[in-house]
């Protein structure tokens, strides 16, 4: 049995959410390049899921982290209207750690984690949960 740390990158506008390629995530985030031109002048959300994984299959939730961005209207971050985390602001919409989850029935238990979403609708919310328990 192989045990590995993975992720999984959620891109989330209003109740519509939908799975990001890590490449599509790393070429927005780090490298700066247009490759969300279809989110052009939105402000979406980024959730990633840190998970555990047995024989590349999801056992178990690590962390959530969720990250507001501006896109450009070419497809682009943009650097200046995205908001910048601050202590408080980071804490509630950024993460959710292990020992959260600790004590939860579930792996996936909506009701342990949800509350760390705070910045994603619970449609949305419950759009992600689905897809990991695939």
């Amino acid at each position: 049995m192989k045990k590995r740390i993975g992720y999984r990158i959620f891109l989330v506008s209003g109740d519509e959410v939908s799975l990001l390629t890590k490449t599509a995530f790393e070429e927005f985030y780090f490298k700066r390049q247009a490759v969300l031109q279809a989110f052009g002048g939105k402000t979406i959300d980024i959730a990633t899921v840190v998970c555990r994984l047995e024989d590349a299959r999801l056992v178990g939730i690590v962390r959530i982290y969720c990250q507001r961005f501006r896109v450009k209207g070419d497809g682009s971050i943009d650097e200046e209207r995205t908001p910048k985390p601050n202590g408080l602001a980071a804490q509630r919409g950024g993460a959710l750690r292990a020992d959260a989850v600790a004590g939860a029935e579930s792996h996936l238990s909506e009701r342990r984690l949800t509350h760390t979403l705070t910045m994603i609708s619970s449609a949305a919310q419950k759009k992600i949960f689905a897809v990991l328990r695939k």
